[in-house]
Order: structure tokens, then C-alpha cells, then sequence
């Protein structure tokens, strides 16, 4: 009784924010205003109302967080922002179609982006409602918390080893021999990944003025890391592996400074922008033409300022007029595209494609076996292939090279239909609300909080990807990240607060003794 009451009075403060008021506010206005505008661009007005809808469903949580003037890692706000700029944004920007193989585009059905839109709106709606009611409950009190709070030498240790030593050391050549190499791929795999818990502990020290002695070098080391990281996710191809390394940058520097410049991030969507049109070209250069073997051979350096050049020259011919600047957007533009690939699903399933009762999802029944004991496992990322292949998007062949994720909503519509949209999406709430109770509060310590924010850049990858290779991600390197730091852990916590209880009991029995 005494919890519903307590609910009550802090809902209705929320309710009372000057925050919540303007979000409220702005949300009619914006529901009524924004489809009659673009009713008169011969937009679908439907579509554009439950595009509005959505945007109004996913600004929620950063109003809340304002609102409440919570602190810590705003992970439902980021998230459900990430949905509003794959699943909204489209609906203005783009046309209601899909590229095919060949090139062949497909012109979607209103009815198909309707349903797609509605199943983003619910999904959004249940990802809340299950981390938000989680946090709430009482069954929160039931779930331990990661107690990482960091020695400042040991985390600067850590840091060096994992971010500067390991990275040098992967990278000699034969320095594993070639038969160990598969099967201890995906542990190297987990390792490399720990250069995200590095630039969390760097930003930790650098924006908390916990390393105020030598601030100037840490500052240097935090860039330093992420400018190695970006350069070796652009080598490769992955705009992905290049961006998460900057979020969790720009993330920490939130927590504890609670601002974050508008500079980098424009600069960031430009980079995006800039190398998107020509980074499947650039992929196939290393990953599978004849020519590309020689730039495989190159240096991380090499292989990024390859595919700035080429990036490059595609512009150039772009500003002369050799192609359509909406060609030279389409990549970028596409990239953000869900709710059209939502609909393409919806279209085709169960009529062409049957719903196939969670075949997708039968890869975490062997998650768990290390490779090293199997070294012939599956490898994660099935999911991917069937949608793209049986979908019409590539060919068996082309899928070796590189996939099209199918999305979180998309795969749980082509395993269950509705029903998988509703369960999946609640279920992802539930367990983004259970891991950041126990990683990502401020009482989880640098330490947690640097493993959270590590892990959490996957959620925001796994909106377009396959669940498998989501929930794999974290589990293992939230593992792996909360293992390597105990090390780390500051240990006179714990004997500091015994301590001090021993000597509050002494005073009180008048025996004060020295230590």
C-alpha cells in the first residue's frame, strides 16, 4: 500500500514537471500539425500520423529522464531514439520501396507501411513498458548489483594493457599459429571488443576529474583509443565497428559532465554520410575481388585512407554532375531505413515466405558451447542470410560477403507474426531494465557502468540485426568485461567500511585506540 501510494505521488510529480508539460504538449500539437503540413506534399496522411506517433512514443523516455532528472546512462531515452531515426524518419524522407536484387526496386503497399509502423509503435510501447515496470517493481530488490568501484592505478593499468599492448599484440602476424586460429577466434573476438570498457574508464578518469594528476596524458590516451578503434572498424568496411567506439564516447562524457557537443556529432553524420555511398565497394576491394588481396595485405591505415579516397573521388564526380545527389544520398538514407524493410517482411510473410516458429532463433541453443570445444560450431548471424536470401534482397552467394540484418521487430514478425512482436519486444525490455540495474546504475561503480556502456552499444546495433547475434554479443562480453575488471576493483571498500564500524563501536565503549 505504502509502494502504490508512494508510485502515486512521484507520478504525479512527473506529471507537474514543466518537462513533462512541454512534451505533452508538443506531442498534440505535433499529432494535429505535422500530417496536415505534409498532407499537402501528397504524403500518405495515415502514415505520417503514425510516423508522428512514433516519433511522440520514442521522445518519451528522454522527457521522462529530464523530467525526473535522473542521472547515470540514459539508456532507454538513447535507445528508443535510435528507433525514432530508423522506423520515423524514413516516412519523410524516403519513398515507400525497397532494393531488391539486381537493383530492382519494389513499391511497398500503403497497407504493408501502415502495419510496419503500428508494430514499430507497440514494439516501442512494450521495450518501455518492460524495463520501466521492472525498475519499478519489487522484484528489483531481488537482483544483485555489480560492485565495480575502480583503483585509479589499476584501472590506468588495465587501460594500458587492454587498450594499447593487447591491440599490438593481435597484430603480429603468425603470432597464433593458424591452426589454433578458428577456435580461438571468438575469445580473441571478446578481447579486442574490451577496448570499449578502455575509452568508458579513460572518459571515466578524464570527465571526473578522478585523473587529475596526469589529466593531460589521459586525455590523450582516451582519444588515442578511439581513434585506433574507428581506424580499425573504417579498415575493415563496417561503418558500425567505426561508430560504436565514438557512442560510448560521447556517452561517458554525458555521464559525468552532463553535456555534450553538437560539433562532433554533425561531424560524425557527415563522416557517415561522406563514406557510405561507396562502402560496399570498398568491402568487396578487400573482402573478395582479386585485385583486393593486395589491399587486404595493407595496414589498418592504409585500408581506411583507401576508402577516403575512393569516398572521395565519388563526390567529386558527384559535385561535378556525373550522378543525382539522391543517388549519392541513397546509401546514407538506406542505412536508417527499418520501417520500409518492416514492411517488405509484412508483404511477404506468411503468404510467400512462411513464419518459421522460431527456426531463427534456433542458434541459442548452442550459444554457450565455447568455439574452442566446437570448433565446427554455427556461426551466429543465420538469421541475416534467411531474411536476405529468401526475401529477394541477395543471392546465397553475395550473402557470404555481406548480409542485410533483418531487425529486431522484422524477426520476431517473420518467426510469430504479431504475437512475436509483442513477447520479443517486452522480453528485450525486460532484460535491458535487469542488466542495468546490475551494470548500469552510479551504484554499480565506474566499473559496472563501463561494462554497461560496452555492452549497451550492441542494443543500439541490434535494432537492425538478428537477435542471436545481439544477445550473444552482451552475454559474452558483459561477462568478459565484469571478469577482467574484478582485478581492477578498488579492495579497501569493504575494509575501510568495517573499519570504521569497529571504531564507532570502540568510541562507543570509551576504548578509542590508535591504528
Amino acid at each position: 500500500m505504502q509502494s502504490t501510494i508512494e508510485g502515486t505521488t512521484s507520478l504525479a510529480k512527473i506529471e507537474a514537471s514543466p518537462v513533462m508539460k512541454l512534451y505533452l504538449g508538443a506531442s498534440v500539437f505535433a499529432s494535429i500539425v505535422i500530417p496536415l503540413i505534409f498532407g499537402w506534399y501528397e504524403y500518405s496522411t495515415i502514415q505520417v500520423f503514425l510516423a508522428t506517433i512514433l516519433l511522440v512514443v520514442c521522445l518519451y523516455p528522454s522527457a521522462r529522464y529530464f523530467a525526473r532528472h535522473e542521472s547515470g546512462i540514459p539508456t532507454m531515452a538513447i535507445l528508443c531514439l535510435a528507433y525514432a531515426l530508423q522506423f520515423s524518419l524514413p516516412i519523410f524522407i524516403r519513398e515507400a520501396s525497397i532494393e531488391l536484387m539486381a537493383r530492382e526496386i519494389r513499391y511497398l503497399e500503403d497497407a504493408d507501411v501502415i502495419a510496419a509502423l503500428l508494430m514499430a509503435i507497440v514494439g516501442v510501447f512494450l521495450l518501455q513498458l518492460g524495463c520501466y515496470r521492472f525498475r519499478e517493481s519489487r522484484l528489483i530488490g531481488l537482483v544483485p548489483t555489480a560492485n565495480l568501484p575502480l583503483n585509479r592505478f589499476r584501472a590506468i593499468l588495465y587501460c594500458v594493457v587492454v587498450g594499447f599492448v593487447l591491440p599490438v599484440v593481435f597484430s603480429i602476424k603468425d603470432i597464433i599459429p593458424e591452426e589454433y586460429q578458428a577456435p580461438l577466434s571468438s575469445i580473441l573476438t571478446l578481447l579486442q571488443n574490451q577496448i570499449l570498457v578502455v575509452i568508458a574508464i579513460l572518459g571515466w578518469l578524464v570527465y571526473s576529474g578522478r585523473g587529475s594528476r596526469g589529466s593531460k596524458w589521459l586525455a590523450v590516451a582516451l582519444y588515442g583509443v578511439v581513434g585506433i578503434a574507428v581506424l580499425r572498424g573504417v579498415s575493415v568496411g563496417y561503418l558500425e565497428q567505426a561508430l560504436v567506439p565514438i557512442g560510448v564516447l560521447f556517452t561517458v562524457k554525458w555521464i559525468y559532465t552532463r553535456r555534450i557537443s553538437i560539433g562532433p556529432i554533425v561531424g560524425v553524420a557527415a563522416l557517415v554520410l561522406f563514406l557510405s555511398p561507396v562502402k560496399n565497394d570498398f568491402r568487396q576491394r578487400v573482402l573478395s575481388n582479386p585485385g583486393g588481396e593486395e589491399l587486404a595485405d595493407q595496414g589498418v591505415v592504409s585500408k581506411a585512407a583507401a576508402w577516403v579516397d575512393q569516398a572521395t573521388v565519388y563526390w567529386l564526380e558527384t559535385f561535378r554532375g556525373d550522378r543525382d545527389f539522391t543517388e549519392a544520398t541513397y546509401g546514407a538514407t538506406l542505412r536508417t531505413d527499418l520501417v520500409h524493410q518492416v514492411a517488405h517482411i509484412h508483404a511477404m510473410t506468411p503468404s510467400v515466405v512462411p513464419h518459421q516458429h522460431g527456426e531463427t532463433y534456433s542458434y541459442f541453443v548452442v550459444a554457450l558451447i565455447p568455439r574452442v570445444l566446437w570448433p565446427e560450431k554455427p556461426v551466429a548471424g543465420s538469421a541475416n542470410t534467411f531474411f536476405g536470401v529468401n526475401y529477394g534482397l541477395q543471392t546465397e552467394e553475395s550473402a557470404k560477403i555481406t548480409t542485410f540484418g533483418v531487425s529486431m521487430i522484422g524477426e520476431a514478425y517473420i518467426n510469430f507474426g504479431w504475437p512475436g512482436v509483442v513477447l520479443i519486444m517486452l522480453f528485450q525490455g525486460l532484460i535491458l531494465g535487469v542488466l542495468q540495474h546490475i551494470f548500469g546504475e552510479s551504484r554499480s561503480g565506474p566499473g559496472g557502468q563501463a561494462v554497461f556502456l560496452a555492452f549497451f552499444v550492441f542494443f543500439l546495433n541490434g535494432i537492425g540485426s538478428s537477435a542471436e547475434i545481439l544477445f550473444g554479443n552482451v552475454l559474452q562480453n558483459l561477462l568478459c568485461g565484469y571478469i577482467l575488471l574484478l582485478w581492477a576493483r578498488e579492495k579497501t571498500v569493504k575494509s575501510q567500511s568495517s573499519l570504521t564500524r569497529l571504531r564507532s563501536l570502540q568510541v562507543t565503549n570509551g576504548q578509542e585506540t590508535s591504528y
